[in-house]
């Protein structure tokens, strides 16, 4: 019934679910099962329209607005921001392909023969989306679980946008 099934993957109880059935139908099938493991900075910094939202609401404390002025900051201390920053990315990928190894593993224990994976970076949803189009997936499984409140109300959960936006079947499991 399914020749390329994707499932998305970040280690939680939901994501180890859609696994286990993603496996399952995979090896019934012997469809080809890819994996997809989205690294998403965004919940990193909260967008300013939100931010306003949440403060003018009282539901969140106001932030202090500090005025930095960089062009007077040592290089030292730039190139020194900039090189954490580009660790803690390729730390957030390294932990990806760790996840996605398991996660490799676990589909072929769990009967799927054929095992594709990918680790992205953007926009969960959308890498999904674009990754389960170039696989010509017949079906996305994914976890029900949400982003955190504020996302999930004003942007709503990956597994919601999968469903609106997905030209293939969209299986989400709890």
């Amino acid at each position: 019934m399914f020749n390329s099934i994707v499932v998305a993957f970040d280690g939680s109880p939901h994501a180890n679910r859609a696994l286990e059935i993603g496996s399952e139908l995979a090896a019934r099938d012997k469809a080809t099962l890819n994996i997809i493991y989205v690294i998403d900075k965004s919940h990193l910094h909260v967008p300013e329209a939100i931010r306003e939202m949440g403060e003018t609401e009282h539901v969140i404390d106001p932030m202090p607005k500090l005025q930095v002025n960089y062009e007077n900051a040592p290089t030292s201390m730039m190139s020194a921001l900039a090189q954490a920053n580009a660790d803690s990315l390729d730390a957030m990928f390294q932990y990806a392909d760790f996840i996605v190894g398991q996660a490799e593993s676990g589909a072929r224990h769990a009967g799927a023969a054929k095992v594709d994976s990918k680790v992205a970076q953007g926009d969960p949803a959308e890498e999904i989306i674009t990754f389960a189009k170039n696989r010509k997936a017949d079906l996305i499984v994914c976890g029900s679980r949400g982003l955190g409140k504020w996302k999930s109300m004003l942007l709503g959960s990956t597994s919601s946008k999968l469903v609106q936006l997905s030209t293939c079947s969209c299986l989400t499991v709890k």
